[in-house]
């Protein structure tokens, strides 16, 4: 196609009709190479930046549509200004643009821009930069059924064959991602779809020489429209939502240099395609995503499975072979044979981009993606029922930190009895199976007002802390994971403040609690669920049909057709191995959806009438109180046919095994 299909839509202004020759473009002695340099920079600058403002992990900015739109009122200024004091949009002026071209061309590309820029942005709020420049190299296979469903171009079942690769790869990258939100992957869909519908029609409007633009007249015209569309569906969708301090907590300093570096990029593309090819701009993407995915890796702790790195691996084969031809490429690895002291710059793209898969497995395996049993793979997360994948650190390091406690006792708290807690508490420091463990007591309390000292002598608690009232007893827990991840005891007992069956789980603990206990349910029950229509065993209206996705997200793949084991009542015992079984940006992942505003997507979860979805008491709480046993791989079914209930008692010839995962 006409346009860089490489450039990353979703936050990139953009570039029509690269083949064009830039006239604008100044002579200098300049190398080649750093004009590369920059616009890789820049590319991936601008991707990183902006997924730096959206990550609840950092500003927590969720409002997408407004950044587009900022980033487009921006682009919209700079270019009028640049127009009236400089040569590089004199390009515009070999333009036959009418109000009625305008009206009929531009306004509707600008429309379709509009909405691939806003989904491909939403995208960013649910999945990681690694996982959405996989998925980004569908674009070109979306753009040519694009242009035939246009009839811009005639079927070619040879060109189809040649694409297929490219599917293919970005099937098994997905296969293989762990934190695979289908919200996410929705949107990023869409937005290749529009943006393929947008690129057909600038290729249809520019096909005549009287409308040829560079990236930078492309900009001129469209940032505006753009601009004024994303606008309007700002006030539809994030206006009433957007505050003061939504914006503060940014900082306008950060917002305007966010904004720069989108619009130097787009001045970067005219110079690079300039003094170089359109040839030297396909490989710098190819090199470009590589190194985001490396980024990713690196930055953000992202997992990447080995499934992953295959299926990627195919897919950019499949695009380079696309791009460029079979010719061209015998050509190139020609040269390359035969490569002479001045090498040409595609030449040395090409051996960049073999030096970046090399830095894409060591930044992998850097951030300790990998396993080390048969059962397991590589990414260290993949396990077969009750087996537990090796630990890894976000170093890479196999020493897991030596626990500083034998047992803390967590409990989730709001204002329950406290006497009656207290109580509780020392029946449990008598349970014979737990003397000599010296137990901590930690309790995180949810009532705002609560007197923390009264709490902790009244109950008899080592440490008391207050916590935002968000996501249920999970929160609580998730909270207690994230914060702890270098302390955790040897065994953490989580309880939530009015037990459930307290005189049953003190039954359990006596029966099985042993040094080798790796994850023992304190809940009141435990059962299966079909993967694709999980429901509760009693039959209950409810389906939770998030419970499979949190068994996929954790062991990488599909759920098994024999039904998957959830559990009730958020209690249980948890050793510090199992609990470091997943890895720690995955409880982060959880915890910043289980602990979101009301406007987050997942409070539309609920399918029950009476159920009111709130911060305090989200729906998605009782998916991840089903969920416990996948999160710390202990997902073994035939658990639910041995110990379905806390009234399963021990038998005289039971195993240590019987009703929980050894370590």
């Amino acid at each position: 196609m006409g346009a860089n299909d490489d450039d990353d839509r979703a936050i990139e202004l953009p570039t029509t009709n690269l083949d064009v020759p830039v006239a604008a473009t100044p002579r200098s002695k300049i190398p080649s190479a750093v004009y590369v340099i920059v616009w890789i920079s820049l590319s991936s600058a601008v991707i990183l930046f902006n997924k730096w403002i959206l990550d609840p992990k950092t500003t927590n900015f969720r409002f997408p549509i407004f950044l587009t739109t900022w980033h487009l009122l921006f682009s919209s200024i700079a270019t009028q200004i640049l127009a009236r004091t400089s040569t590089l949009l004199d390009g515009r002026k070999t333009v036959k643009m009418t109000g009625k071209v305008y009206l009929r061309a531009i306004v509707p590309i600008g429309l379709f821009f509009s909405l691939s820029l806003i989904c491909s942005n939403k995208a960013y709020l649910y999945l990681s930069v690694s996982f959405i420049q996989m998925l980004k190299a569908t674009t070109p296979v979306a753009v040519l059924l694009t242009s035939w469903s246009l009839a811009v171009e005639r079927p070619n079942l040879k060109t189809l064959r040649n694409v297929s690769f490219i599917v293919i790869g970005v099937m098994i990258a997905s296969y293989g991602e762990i934190l695979f939100v289908p919200t996410g992957v929705v949107y990023q869909v869409f937005g290749i779809a529009f943006e393929a519908v947008r690129l057909v029609m600038v290729e249809r409007l520019l096909s005549s020489a009287e409308y040829k633009m560079d990236p930078l007249v492309s900009l001129y015209y469209f940032a505006p429209v753009c601009a004024f569309m994303n606008f309007l569906m700002f006030l539809i969708f994030e206006s009433s939502t957007l505050a003061m301090s939504d914006l503060a907590r940014v900082g306008l300093i950060m917002f305007f240099f966010n904004a720069l570096v989108a619009f130097c990029l787009n001045v970067s593309v005219v110079f690079l395609i300039g003094k170089t090819s359109s040839l030297v701009l396909t490989l710098c993407g190819v090199l470009k995503d590589i190194l985001l995915v490396c980024a990713s890796v690196l930055i953000w702790g992202t997992p990447v499975t080995a499934i992953q790195l295959v299926g990627y691996s195919i897919a950019l084969s499949g695009l380079v072979y696309f791009k460029l031809g079979g010719e061209k490429i015998r050509e190139q690895f020609a040269q390359l044979r035969g490569m002479s002291s001045r090498s040409s710059t595609s030449r040395k793209i090409l051996a960049g981009v073999g030096i970046a898969f090399v830095l894409l497995m060591v930044g992998r395996l850097y951030s300790g993606a990998s396993g080390s049993t048969s059962e397991v793979d590589m990414i260290g997360d993949k396990t077969v029922h009750g087996s537990m994948p090796a630990y890894t650190d976000n170093k890479g390091s196999s020493t897991a930190p030596t626990p500083k406690n034998k047992l803390d006792i967590v409990i989730s708290m709001y204002k329950e009895d406290q006497t009656k807690m207290a109580e509780q508490l020392r029946e449990l420091k008598g349970l014979t199976s737990l003397k000599g463990l010296d137990p901590k007591v930690i309790i995180y309390v949810k009532d705002q007002e609560a007197d923390v000292e009264s709490i902790k002598k009244t109950v008899g608690a080592d440490v008391v802390k207050i916590i935002p009232n968000r996501g249920r007893e999970g929160g609580t827990y998730l909270h207690h994971i994230v914060n702890e991840w270098d302390n955790f005891a040897a065994h953490t007992m989580f309880l939530q403040g009015d037990m459930h069956k307290f005189q049953k789980f003190k039954d359990r603990i006596s029966d099985y609690f042993v040094p080798k206990t790796g994850v023992l349910s304190l809940g009141f029950g435990q059962s299966t669920c079909e993967c694709n229509n999980c429901k509760d065993s009693w039959g209950g209206e409810d389906t939770w049909f998030r419970v499979p996705e949190v068994w996929s997200a954790i062991h990488g793949e599909l759920c098994p057709n024999s039904g998957i084991l959830i559990s009730y009542g958020g209690q249980m015992i948890v050793s510090a191995s199992r609990m470091r079984s997943s890895r720690k940006q995955v409880y982060e992942h959880i915890k910043g959806i289980l602990e979101s505003d009301e406007d987050h997507w997942i409070h539309a979860d609920s399918k029950a009438d009476s159920f009111v979805d709130k911060p305090d008491n989200p729906f998605f709480g009782h998916t991840l109180e089903r969920s416990w046993m996948t999160l710390f791989h202990c997902s073994d079914p035939k658990l639910a046919v041995t110990c379905p209930s806390l009234d399963t008692r021990r038998g005289e010839n039971d195993s240590d095994g019987t009703c929980q995962c050894l370590d």
